[in-house]
């Protein structure tokens, strides 16, 4: 390595509109408007923290000096763009908000802009992080802000719209930023690896991508620490033991032994596992309910989103793996474990050992609760039940029809009425009896929670 090395995100940095990944709204705008030669005196960029307002903003004051403009992009090759590129113009200022955020601060830049500009046609501000200014500077900059000098132009960048004044927002033309999504990062990244001459697979662009939550400068610095952790070589395995990702094949035999009862011992040994490892077990907890929730996303037939944290060669032997798996069971269990991190975070243990215990103590309880029938499986149950009942009476002896009786044998004695119901209750009991007899052998054994059935 050299010693003038520059990391990827400076090295990488657009220095043309076509450049810039995923922002078509606001470069496309900005290209009209040079098409149109209808350049704004104020502009605000709104959005998430590395997704190119600061670069836009620089861009967009190349363009405005360029001595030889090709079209709507800067030629990068006169000395305005060179020193603008450089960081030294004479004529664009980038100043930072957060530590010039007073209202004194405001007072010399509206002095300043009464100067023309030195080298180019315009003197351009890049006000970086402005909702950090007082409330005193808001107010002192609305004039300058509302009709400038014609040879100034105002860029605004914020990452917080809402603490901008309304009274400011008037006075701009305001654009959006997005969030790259993943796939569009995984692209951009794979184009540097290969200027780079580096080793990588589709898993290990995926796990850096997914690092940079969007943002295509933390995209490059993870990615920057990521070659010198691997020496260069960006393979999935590799960047799982990186990021400490566990892989689905931990958080399946997981699932398997929290589903099956015979194997809930084996619970307790991977916490100890986890424990004796190192591992933050309260991490553990949380990367195994965004697993429960990918698997409900795939039920939902919603798995293909960029939300998901999973690799989509990992998704695929989801898919095919729990395809029967109750939806009800996943939608209880990822509740409750979520409850469990969820007390883990208010209750603030004090050592990873004290973690460990509370997680042994919710798990053998949600063990428990698992044996208890659910409402689905009670249900279940009475529909079998009601059918056997049904297959019972569908296989008792139709009644027999009276036969007639000789006119010698009709003036016979009869019994009272009385006396023949007392005949017939014995057997209406006895078939009673059956019944209750079938309902106990069916729930033998069978404890049901009364707090299941309270939404019913």
């Amino acid at each position: 390595m050299s010693d003038n090395h520059q990391v990827l995100f400076r090295k990488y940095r657009p220095q043309n509109f076509k450049d810039v990944i995923f922002q078509e709204l606001a470069v496309g705008s900005l290209q009209n408007a040079f098409k149109s030669k209808k350049i704004g005196h104020a502009y605000i960029f709104i959005g998430p923290r590395g997704v190119g307002k600061t670069t836009i903003a620089r861009i967009l004051a190349k363009r405005l000096n360029c001595e030889r403009p090709e079209g709507v992009e800067p030629c990068n090759q006169c000395n305005s763009c060179i020193e603008i590129t450089k960081g030294n113009s004479n004529d664009v200022f980038e100043i930072d908000a957060a530590s010039n955020s007073g209202v004194d601060n405001i007072r010399e830049l509206r002095e300043n802009v009464k100067f023309n500009a030195m080298g180019g046609k315009y003197r351009v501000y890049i006000l970086d992080e402005v909702h950090m200014l007082s409330g005193a500077a808001f107010n002192a900059l609305l004039k300058t802000l509302e009709e400038p000098p014609p040879h100034v132009v105002f860029i605004l960048a914020t990452t917080e719209y809402h603490k901008i004044p309304e009274t400011i927002l008037s006075r701009c033309q305001d654009f959006h930023f997005r969030k790259v999504p993943v796939s569009v990062l995984q692209s951009y990244i794979e184009t540097i690896c290969q200027k780079e001459n580096l080793k990588f697979d589709s898993e290990g662009l995926f796990w850096i991508a997914k690092k940079g939550d969007g943002s295509v400068r933390d995209t490059l610095s993870f990615m920057e620490q990521a070659v010198i952790f691997t020496d260069g070589n960006l393979t999935g395995a590799k960047l799982r033991k990186m990021i400490g990702y566990h892989g689905i094949d931990t958080f399946t035999q997981f699932l398997d032994q929290i589903l099956d009862s015979s194997k809930s011992a084996l619970i307790f040994e991977n916490l100890e596992t986890y424990f004796q490892e190192g591992l933050d077990l309260t991490k553990f907890l949380w990367d195994f309910i965004e697993f429960l929730n990918s698997l409900l996303l795939i039920k939902d037939n919603l798995a293909d989103r960029e939300s998901i944290n999973i690799p989509s060669e990992d998704l695929i032997r989801l898919k095919q793996s729990y395809r029967e798996l109750d939806r009800e069971t996943l939608v209880l269990l990822a509740e409750r474990i979520f409850l469990i991190h969820e007390k883990i975070n208010h209750m603030k243990l004090r050592s990873s050992y004290e973690t460990k215990v509370y997680l042994e103590i919710q798990f053998r309880k949600l063990i428990l609760d698992r044996e208890k029938p659910s409402v689905s499986g009670v249900l279940n149950k009475l529909s079998e039940l009601n059918k056997l009942i049904q297959a019972d009476i569908s296989h008792l002896p139709e009644p027999s029809a009276p036969t007639a009786k000789p006119k010698s044998e009709e003036k016979s004695y009869n019994p009272p009425e009385n006396k023949v119901k007392k005949e017939e209750k014995p057997k209406e009991e006895s078939k009673q009896e059956s019944i209750d007899k079938l309902v106990q052998e069916t729930f033998s054994g069978t404890e049901v929670d009364a707090s299941q059935f309270k939404n019913l």
